[in-house]
C-alpha cells in the first residue's frame, strides 16, 4: 500500500507539551481534564468528496457529515467518565463540541435553501458554540439574524449558540457593552459603545474546570460580493476585544481556561497570540483551510503560550485537543486529528437527515423553480445537483501545498477551468476569478456534476465584463493580488489566495517588496505620475494571449482637457511617451446587481463601461458612460454556474482534457516557502519576509 508523506501524522499524531498560563487566585482555580472537539469550515458539504492532494490517505473519499458524527460520538464517549455515587452510576461528558467558520455556504443545497439544508442536519450535532464564518453572512443580515440570533420570541434557526465579540451594528448603540469599540451617536452627539449583533462569550463547567469560550467572526466580511450582504454591520480585527475579554474571563468570571473560537484567519490569530496580552490559552481557528497536524504554540512576550489549531475544510477532518488542568493552569495537552475516511460507518440518524435535506435537489425528488437572491442577483437551480454535466480526464482542485508543483495559493486546475469558461462565454480575451479557498475535488476519469460546479461557485455570481482594461490596470491588479496574499502583516491581506486567470500569464515572485524593513505596496498609476516605474515587480513578463502588455498603458478618464472635449476619453494611452490611444482589453469577472458599477469588486473599474452577458449571449451595458441606468432582469443574466455548463457541454464537447485545459499559466519564481511550522502550509502563515523567503 502506498503511504503518503503525511499519512502517519494526519491519522494519529499525539503530541504533548507544557503550556504555562497566568495563575488564577486559588479560590477560582480548578483541576481536571477537558476535551475540545473541533469541526470547522464544513462549507455546505453534506456528503463525502475526493482528496487529490498529496496528504490523501488510502481512501477514495473523505468527509460526509454522517461519518463526522460517528467520530464525534466516539470522541464524546472517550471523554465520558463514569463513577458510582451512592450506589448509582453517574457519567460525565468532559468534552465540548465547537464549530468554527463557514458552514452555511458552499453547495447547491446550502445556496438554494439559504443554509437551511445544513441547519436541519447539524442541529442534531449538539454544538456547544459556533463562530460564524465570513460566508455565513452570504444571505444577508435578515437571514443571518434569523439563523443565529432569533428574536425576543423566536429562537434562532441554528441551535449552535453563535458568538461574535467583534461584530457590531453601525447604527445602534449599547451603553452596557464592554470590551468593544465606540462611536459618536449622531442623535446625542456623545461617544457611546456600539451594539453587538451576537453574544460575546459563554462559560461552561466541565467537571471541576471552568472554561470560558470567546467567539470571534471574520474581520473582513465578504469582499467578493460587496457590502449589501452585511449592510449595517461592522467588523473589527479583534485587537481591542481579545485582550479585554480574556482579562475579564480570567479575573472577573474566574475561569480556568480561555478558549477562543475564531474565523479571524489563523495568521491574524497567531499575530494576536504573539503580540497582545493577555492572550487566550487555546484558539480553535477556521478560514484558511489549513490542516494543522500539530498545534502552533504561539509565545507571547509575557511568556504565555497559546495553542492554535485548524481542521482543513469540507468536514474532512475533526480535531481533538485534550487538556490537563491543575489549579487553573494547563499542565499538558494532547492533540489528534481524525481524517474522515470512507471506512468510517455513517451514523444512521444523520444519514437519514442528510437524505431528507438533499431530496429537493436530487433526481427523482427534484423540486423545479428553486431560486435564491444574493447581492441583488436572483438565480434559479436549473437541474438536479447530481446530474452529470461533463467528464474530465484531469483532476480538478486548487489545494496543493505551497512547496509543491502548482501551489494552491497561486493556481489550481479548477479555477483555470472556471476562468476559461468565463472568458469563452463572456466573449472576452481574458478573465479573472478571485482566489476563493473553498471548492471541491473532482477525480480524473470521473463525471463533473452540477453539485461540483456549485461547490466551486455557490454565491449566485453573474457574468460581467469590461472592455476598458488597460495594461497598467492589469499590472496593478496582479501586484495587488500577490501582495494581498503574501504580505507579512495579515491585516493587509485581501482575502483568499491569488486571482485565477484565463488568457493571462506571468511570472510570480511572492517575496518582491517584502524583503526590506518596510513592506512595499504599489498604488495605481495616475496622470499625476504618468511614467513612474512600478515600485514592485511581483508579477513580471505579463502577457495577454501571448502578447506582452504595456505596464504604463493608462486609462484616460478625462472627459475634457483645458475645457475642450477629450478625443481620447475612455481609451487606453500607450506608455511609450506617445500616448497613442487604443481600445482596452476585454476582461470578464463576477458581477452583482447591488454593486453594478464594477466586476470582481474592482475599485479602478468604477466609472468605466461595465457590461453583463445575458443568457441568450447578448451583451448589455449596465454601468459607465452611456449606460441607461436600468438593469436587466436578473434571471436573464448569465449565472456563472450556467456559463460553466455551456462551456463544458458546447465548447469542450463534454470532456475536459489536458489539451483543452492548459495549466501552469503562472510561473513561480519565488514564494515564501521557508516554513516555521511542522505541518505543510497552503498559504504561508507568516507571509513573505527575509525569514520565510529563499534567495532568488
Amino acid at each position: 500500500m502506498k503511504i503518503s508523506r503525511f499519512q502517519k501524522t494526519v491519522l494519529a499524531l499525539g503530541l504533548s507539551a507544557l503550556a504555562t498560563t497566568v495563575s488564577l487566585p486559588p479560590a477560582f482555580a480548578g483541576s481536571g481534564k477537558v476535551t475540545l472537539i473541533q469541526t470547522g469550515d464544513i462549507h455546505g458539504h453534506l456528503v463525502p468528496r475526493p482528496n487529490l492532494r498529496s496528504d490523501a490517505i488510502d481512501s477514495k473519499m473523505e468527509g460526509g457529515v454522517a461519518r463526522m458524527y460517528t467520530v464525534i460520538k466516539q470522541m464524546r464517549n472517550d471523554a465520558t467518565k463514569c463513577a458510582y455515587v451512592s450506589g448509582k452510576k453517574v457519567c460525565t461528558d468532559y468534552s465540548l463540541l465547537l464549530n468554527t467558520g463557514d458552514t452555511l455556504q458552499g453547495s447547491g443545497e446550502a445556496l438554494f435553501s439559504r443554509g437551511q439544508a445544513m441547519i436541519d442536519v447539524l442541529n442534531n450535532f449538539g454544538f456547544v458554540a459556533h463562530a460564524p464564518g465570513n460566508w455565513d453572512f452570504l444571505y444577508g443580515p435578515a437571514r443571518f439574524e434569523e439563523t443565529f440570533k432569533g428574536t425576543a420570541t423566536t429562537p434562532p434557526l441554528a441551535n449552535w449558540n453563535a458568538m461574535a465579540s467583534n461584530l457590531y451594528y453601525t447604527n445602534q448603540f449599547d451603553d452596557a457593552a464592554v470590551c468593544g469599540v465606540t462611536a459618536t451617536d449622531p442623535a446625542t452627539g456623545t461617544v457611546r459603545p456600539r451594539k453587538r449583533v451576537l453574544p460575546t462569550y459563554m462559560i461552561k463547567q466541565v467537571g471541576n474546570v471552568k472554561v470560558g469560550i470567546l467567539g470571534m467572526t471574520t474581520a473582513r466580511a465578504i469582499a467578493a460580493v460587496g457590502t449589501s450582504v452585511t449592510r449595517n454591520y461592522m467588523f473589527t480585527d479583534g485587537k481591542t476585544e481579545v485582550p479585554c475579554f480574556v482579562d475579564r474571563l480570567r479575573n472577573v468570571e474566574g475561569v480556568d481556561v480561555v478558549v477562543m473560537i475564531s474565523e479571524l484567519e489563523m495568521s491574524r490569530d497567531i499575530q494576536v497570540a504573539e503580540t497582545l496580552a493577555p492572550a487566550p490559552d487555546v484558539i480553535l481557528n477556521s478560514d484558511m483551510h489549513e490542516r494543522t497536524t500539530a498545534p502552533i504554540v504561539a509565545v507571547n512576550p509575557d511568556g504565555h503560550k497559546t495553542l492554535i489549531v485548524e481542521e482543513g475544510q469540507d468536514g474532512t477532518v475533526i480535531g481533538k485537543l485534550e487538556l490537563a488542568v491543575k489549579n487553573g493552569v494547563i499542565t499538558s495537552w494532547e492533540f489528534k486529528q481524525r481524517v474522515i475516511t470512507q471506512d468510517i460507518k455513517e451514523d444512521k440518524a444523520i444519514a437519514a437527515a442528510v437524505k431528507k435535506a438533499r431530496a429537493p435537489f436530487l433526481a427523482g425528488t427534484f423540486v423545479p423553480g428553486q431560486t435564491v437572491t444574493v447581492g441583488g442577483n436572483t438565480t434559479m437551480l436549473m437541474r438536479p445537483v447530481d446530474e452529470i454535466i461533463a467528464y474530465t480526464q484531469v483532476g480538478l482542485h486548487r489545494s496543493n501545498f505551497v512547496d509543491e508543483d502548482m501551489p494552491g495559493v497561486v493556481e489550481g486546475t479548477s479555477h483555470d477551468l472556471i476562468a476559461d469558461a468565463m472568458a469563452a462565454i463572456g466573449q472576452a480575451g481574458s478573465s479573472s476569478i478571485r482566489g476563493f479557498r473553498y471548492g471541491t475535488h473532482v477525480s480524473p476519469g470521473g463525471g463533473i456534476t452540477m453539485e461540483d460546479i456549485y461547490h466551486y461557485i455557490p454565491i449566485a455570481a453573474k457574468l460581467g465584463r469590461t472592455d476598458k482594461a488597460c495594461g497598467a490596470d492589469l499590472k496593478f491588479a496582479i501586484e495587488n493580488s500577490i501582495g494581498g496574499t503574501f504580505h507579512p502583516d495579515p491585516g493587509q491581506w485581501t482575502g483568499g489566495w491569488m486571482f485565477g486567470y484565463s488568457g493571462l500569464a506571468y511570472d510570480v515572485d511572492g517575496c518582491d517588496g517584502f524583503m526590506g524593513a518596510t513592506p512595499v505596496n504599489p498604488s495605481p498609476l495616475t496622470f499625476a505620475d504618468r511614467y513612474r516605474p512600478w515600485p514592485t515587480n511581483r508579477g513580471s513578463n505579463i502577457k495577454v494571449n501571448g502578447v506582452a502588455i504595456d505596464e504604463l498603458d493608462i486609462y484616460d478618464n478625462r472627459t475634457t482637457i483645458n475645457g475642450v472635449a477629450n478625443p481620447t476619453y475612455q481609451k487606453c494611452l500607450s506608455g511609450d511617451g506617445s500616448n497613442t490611444p487604443h481600445d482596452g482589453y476585454t476582461v470578464t469577472g463576477y458581477w452583482y446587481a447591488d454593486d453594478p458599477t464594477t466586476i470582481n469588486n474592482c475599485n479602478p473599474c468604477r466609472g468605466r463601461v461595465v457590461q453583463v452577458v445575458k443568457t441568450d449571449g447578448s451583451i448589455v451595458q449596465v454601468a459607465g458612460p452611456g449606460a441607461s441606468g436600468a438593469l436587466p432582469d436578473s434571471l436573464d443574466v448569465m449565472d456563472i454556474t450556467e456559463a460553466m455548463v455551456k462551456y463544458l457541454q458546447v465548447n469542450l464537447g463534454g470532456m475536459v482534457t489536458a489539451n483543452n485545459l492548459p495549466i501552469h499559466r503562472l510561473t513561480v519564481k519565488r514564494l515564501p516557502t521557508i516554513n516555521p511550522y511542522s505541518f505543510p502550509q497552503i498559504q504561508p502563515l507568516k507571509g513573505a519576509s527575509t525569514a520565510t523567503c529563499p534567495a532568488l
